[in-house]
Protein backbone atom coordinates (compact mmCIF):
# COMPACT_ATOMS: atom_id res chain seq x y z
CA UNK A 1 0.00 0.00 0.00
CA UNK A 2 1.64 3.54 -1.11
CA UNK A 3 -0.03 6.69 0.88
CA UNK A 4 -3.38 6.74 1.00
CA UNK A 5 -5.00 10.46 0.36
CA UNK A 6 -8.37 10.38 2.21
CA UNK A 7 -11.12 13.07 2.19
CA UNK A 8 -12.59 14.61 4.91
CA UNK A 9 -16.12 15.49 4.47
CA UNK A 10 -17.13 16.67 7.64
CA UNK A 11 -13.78 17.66 9.51
CA UNK A 12 -13.59 21.29 10.12
CA UNK A 13 -10.21 23.03 8.27
CA UNK A 14 -9.47 20.05 7.25
CA UNK A 15 -10.06 19.01 3.52
CA UNK A 16 -8.34 15.57 3.75
CA UNK A 17 -5.62 13.41 5.40
CA UNK A 18 -2.29 11.54 4.02
CA UNK A 19 -1.81 8.30 5.31
CA UNK A 20 1.89 6.49 5.36
CA UNK A 21 2.82 3.15 4.43
CA UNK A 22 1.52 0.58 7.18
CA UNK A 23 3.70 -1.42 8.54
CA UNK A 24 4.67 -4.22 11.15
CA UNK A 25 5.61 -1.78 13.72
CA UNK A 26 2.39 -0.11 13.05
CA UNK A 27 0.31 -3.92 13.35
CA UNK A 28 2.38 -4.68 16.16
CA UNK A 29 1.27 -1.34 18.39
CA UNK A 30 -2.33 -2.41 18.31
CA UNK A 31 -2.57 -3.65 21.88
CA UNK A 32 -6.49 -3.07 21.92
CA UNK A 33 -9.67 -2.40 20.22
CA UNK A 34 -10.61 1.43 21.98
CA UNK A 35 -10.63 4.73 21.18
CA UNK A 36 -7.56 5.47 22.81
CA UNK A 37 -5.11 3.03 20.68
CA UNK A 38 -7.43 3.73 17.31
CA UNK A 39 -6.13 7.67 17.39
CA UNK A 40 -3.07 6.29 18.97
CA UNK A 41 -2.15 4.43 15.98
CA UNK A 42 -3.39 6.74 13.27
CA UNK A 43 -2.04 10.07 14.77
CA UNK A 44 1.20 7.39 13.79
CA UNK A 45 0.15 6.98 10.43
CA UNK A 46 -1.58 10.52 9.66
CA UNK A 47 1.54 12.37 7.55
CA UNK A 48 2.13 16.38 8.13
CA UNK A 49 2.01 19.25 5.73
CA UNK A 50 4.76 21.78 5.49
CA UNK A 51 1.88 24.14 6.24
CA UNK A 52 1.08 23.18 9.32
CA UNK A 53 -3.27 22.59 9.03
CA UNK A 54 -3.10 18.50 8.82
CA UNK A 55 -5.08 17.42 11.79
CA UNK A 56 -4.65 15.16 14.56
CA UNK A 57 -6.24 11.96 14.92
CA UNK A 58 -8.23 13.27 17.56
CA UNK A 59 -9.49 16.47 15.89
CA UNK A 60 -11.14 14.46 13.40
CA UNK A 61 -15.00 14.02 13.52
CA UNK A 62 -15.84 10.57 14.49
CA UNK A 63 -18.16 9.74 10.95
CA UNK A 64 -14.87 10.86 9.10
CA UNK A 65 -12.60 8.65 11.20
CA UNK A 66 -14.70 5.58 10.38
CA UNK A 67 -14.94 6.30 6.92
CA UNK A 68 -10.99 7.17 7.21
CA UNK A 69 -10.22 3.49 8.95
CA UNK A 70 -12.74 1.71 5.69
CA UNK A 71 -10.30 3.30 3.00
CA UNK A 72 -7.62 1.94 5.19
CA UNK A 73 -9.26 -1.11 5.37
CA UNK A 74 -10.56 -1.43 1.66
CA UNK A 75 -6.69 -0.80 0.78
CA UNK A 76 -5.20 -3.53 2.73
CA UNK A 77 -8.10 -6.34 2.52
CA UNK A 78 -10.46 -5.18 -0.83
CA UNK A 79 -13.86 -3.97 -0.64
CA UNK A 80 -15.22 -7.34 0.76
CA UNK A 81 -16.26 -7.44 4.72
CA UNK A 82 -15.63 -11.47 5.53
CA UNK A 83 -17.17 -12.35 8.95
CA UNK A 84 -18.61 -15.61 10.85
CA UNK A 85 -21.83 -15.11 13.16
CA UNK A 86 -23.90 -17.29 15.38
CA UNK A 87 -27.51 -17.35 14.76
CA UNK A 88 -29.83 -16.20 17.62
CA UNK A 89 -32.03 -18.64 16.91
CA UNK A 90 -30.59 -22.01 16.05
CA UNK A 91 -26.87 -21.37 17.54
CA UNK A 92 -25.78 -22.37 14.08
CA UNK A 93 -22.43 -20.83 12.49
CA UNK A 94 -22.86 -19.14 8.88
CA UNK A 95 -20.64 -16.47 6.87
CA UNK A 96 -21.38 -12.85 6.41
CA UNK A 97 -20.54 -11.10 3.54
CA UNK A 98 -21.01 -7.74 2.07
CA UNK A 99 -19.34 -4.85 0.16
CA UNK A 100 -17.54 -2.07 2.58
CA UNK A 101 -17.81 0.15 -0.83
CA UNK A 102 -21.42 -0.48 -0.67
CA UNK A 103 -21.75 0.89 2.83
CA UNK A 104 -19.63 3.69 2.38
CA UNK A 105 -21.62 4.83 -0.47
CA UNK A 106 -25.24 4.59 1.17
CA UNK A 107 -24.02 6.13 4.19
CA UNK A 108 -21.71 8.96 2.49
CA UNK A 109 -22.95 11.99 4.69
CA UNK A 110 -24.89 14.93 2.57
CA UNK A 111 -24.12 17.81 3.93
CA UNK A 112 -21.53 20.95 3.48
CA UNK A 113 -18.70 20.89 6.39
CA UNK A 114 -19.12 23.15 9.50
CA UNK A 115 -18.10 24.38 12.24
CA UNK A 116 -21.77 24.34 14.12
CA UNK A 117 -25.07 23.05 12.85
CA UNK A 118 -28.61 24.71 13.38
CA UNK A 119 -31.11 22.38 13.96
CA UNK A 120 -33.97 25.12 14.73
CA UNK A 121 -33.84 28.73 16.22
CA UNK A 122 -32.21 28.64 19.47
CA UNK A 123 -30.88 24.40 19.04
CA UNK A 124 -27.05 24.50 17.92
CA UNK A 125 -24.77 22.08 17.56
CA UNK A 126 -21.26 20.71 16.73
CA UNK A 127 -20.42 16.46 15.58
CA UNK A 128 -18.23 14.11 17.92
CA UNK A 129 -14.52 13.95 17.65
CA UNK A 130 -11.70 11.54 18.97
CA UNK A 131 -11.09 14.76 21.77
CA UNK A 132 -14.78 14.62 23.18
CA UNK A 133 -14.50 10.48 23.21
CA UNK A 134 -11.04 10.25 25.19
CA UNK A 135 -12.72 12.96 27.87
CA UNK A 136 -15.96 10.29 28.43
CA UNK A 137 -13.43 7.54 28.62
CA UNK A 138 -14.22 5.65 31.37
CA UNK A 139 -17.80 6.62 32.02
CA UNK A 140 -20.68 4.21 32.42
CA UNK A 141 -22.21 4.34 29.37
CA UNK A 142 -25.09 6.56 30.68
CA UNK A 143 -22.90 9.21 32.14
CA UNK A 144 -20.45 8.65 28.79
CA UNK A 145 -23.52 9.49 26.68
CA UNK A 146 -24.89 12.57 28.54
CA UNK A 147 -21.28 13.99 28.68
CA UNK A 148 -20.96 13.39 25.23
CA UNK A 149 -24.26 15.37 24.19
CA UNK A 150 -23.82 18.12 26.66
CA UNK A 151 -20.22 19.22 24.84
CA UNK A 152 -21.52 19.11 21.26
CA UNK A 153 -24.96 20.57 21.73
CA UNK A 154 -23.98 24.59 21.75
CA UNK A 155 -27.41 25.89 21.87
CA UNK A 156 -30.73 24.35 23.37
CA UNK A 157 -32.31 22.10 26.27
CA UNK A 158 -29.84 19.10 26.73
CA UNK A 159 -33.16 16.86 27.97
CA UNK A 160 -35.87 18.55 25.38
CA UNK A 161 -34.26 18.45 22.40
CA UNK A 162 -31.64 15.47 22.95
CA UNK A 163 -34.06 12.73 20.58
CA UNK A 164 -34.02 14.99 18.03
CA UNK A 165 -30.71 16.31 18.15
CA UNK A 166 -29.35 13.07 17.84
CA UNK A 167 -31.33 11.58 15.36
CA UNK A 168 -30.18 14.80 13.01
CA UNK A 169 -26.37 14.08 13.81
CA UNK A 170 -27.14 10.74 12.78
CA UNK A 171 -28.17 11.90 9.52
CA UNK A 172 -25.91 14.54 8.92
CA UNK A 173 -22.88 12.41 10.09
CA UNK A 174 -24.10 8.51 9.88
CA UNK A 175 -20.83 6.58 11.56
CA UNK A 176 -19.78 2.86 10.67
CA UNK A 177 -21.70 1.17 13.92
CA UNK A 178 -24.74 -0.10 13.12
CA UNK A 179 -27.27 -3.16 12.78
CA UNK A 180 -27.23 -4.91 9.69
CA UNK A 181 -30.26 -7.62 8.98
CA UNK A 182 -28.76 -11.30 8.49
CA UNK A 183 -30.39 -14.42 7.30
CA UNK A 184 -29.37 -17.60 8.70
CA UNK A 185 -29.06 -20.06 5.56
CA UNK A 186 -29.36 -23.20 8.43
CA UNK A 187 -32.86 -21.44 9.77
CA UNK A 188 -34.03 -18.68 8.11
CA UNK A 189 -34.37 -16.89 11.12
CA UNK A 190 -34.01 -13.11 10.01
CA UNK A 191 -31.81 -11.27 13.01
CA UNK A 192 -29.56 -8.40 13.36
CA UNK A 193 -25.71 -8.27 13.59
CA UNK A 194 -23.54 -5.59 15.03
CA UNK A 195 -21.09 -4.44 12.82
CA UNK A 196 -18.36 -1.33 14.03
CA UNK A 197 -15.39 -0.59 11.94
CA UNK A 198 -13.25 0.53 14.43
CA UNK A 199 -13.52 -2.84 16.36
CA UNK A 200 -13.84 -4.88 13.21
CA UNK A 201 -10.44 -3.34 11.57
CA UNK A 202 -8.40 -2.88 14.78
CA UNK A 203 -9.18 -7.05 15.85
CA UNK A 204 -8.63 -8.29 12.15
CA UNK A 205 -5.08 -6.47 12.76
CA UNK A 206 -4.75 -7.58 16.13
CA UNK A 207 -5.39 -11.37 15.08
CA UNK A 208 -2.52 -11.33 12.05
CA UNK A 209 -0.26 -10.69 14.69
CA UNK A 210 0.83 -14.79 14.81
CA UNK A 211 1.30 -14.40 11.23
CA UNK A 212 3.17 -11.35 11.03
CA UNK A 213 5.64 -13.22 13.90
CA UNK A 214 5.92 -15.69 11.26
CA UNK A 215 6.88 -13.57 8.26
CA UNK A 216 9.59 -11.33 10.33
CA UNK A 217 11.04 -15.03 11.05
CA UNK A 218 10.91 -16.04 7.65
CA UNK A 219 12.47 -13.02 6.24
CA UNK A 220 15.49 -13.69 8.95
CA UNK A 221 15.62 -16.52 8.69
CA UNK A 222 16.27 -16.32 4.81
CA UNK A 223 18.06 -12.64 5.01
CA UNK A 224 19.75 -12.20 8.43
CA UNK A 225 17.76 -9.01 8.34
CA UNK A 226 17.25 -7.61 11.82
CA UNK A 227 13.41 -7.77 14.04
CA UNK A 228 13.70 -4.10 13.49
CA UNK A 229 14.93 -3.66 9.66
CA UNK A 230 12.03 -6.47 8.82
CA UNK A 231 9.13 -4.39 10.92
CA UNK A 232 10.24 -1.33 9.25
CA UNK A 233 9.26 -2.48 6.02
CA UNK A 234 6.33 -1.87 4.23
CA UNK A 235 3.49 -4.39 4.55
CA UNK A 236 2.99 -5.07 1.29
CA UNK A 237 6.83 -5.24 0.58
CA UNK A 238 7.09 -7.44 3.79
CA UNK A 239 4.32 -9.89 2.08
CA UNK A 240 6.15 -9.99 -1.14
CA UNK A 241 9.17 -11.08 0.68
CA UNK A 242 7.53 -14.33 2.10
CA UNK A 243 5.52 -15.09 -1.15
CA UNK A 244 9.25 -15.27 -2.37
CA UNK A 245 10.93 -17.01 -0.54
CA UNK A 246 8.00 -19.80 -0.16
CA UNK A 247 8.44 -19.86 -3.93
CA UNK A 248 11.83 -20.55 -3.28
CA UNK A 249 12.91 -18.39 -5.90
Amino acid sequence: MSQLFIPLLLTPGADAVWLRTLCGNDELAIEDIDTKNLLYFLESMIRKNAAGNTPGAAKIVTADRDRLLAFLYISLYGIKVESTVSCANCKQRFDLNFSLADLLNYYCPKVSKSDTYQLAPGITFRLPTGEDEMLINGLSQQEAEKLLFERCLLEGNPENDKEKVQSKMAELAPVLNLEMDAVCPECNHLQQVQFDIQSFFLTKLKQERPSLLREVHSIASAYHWSQQEILDLPRNIRKQYVALIQSGD
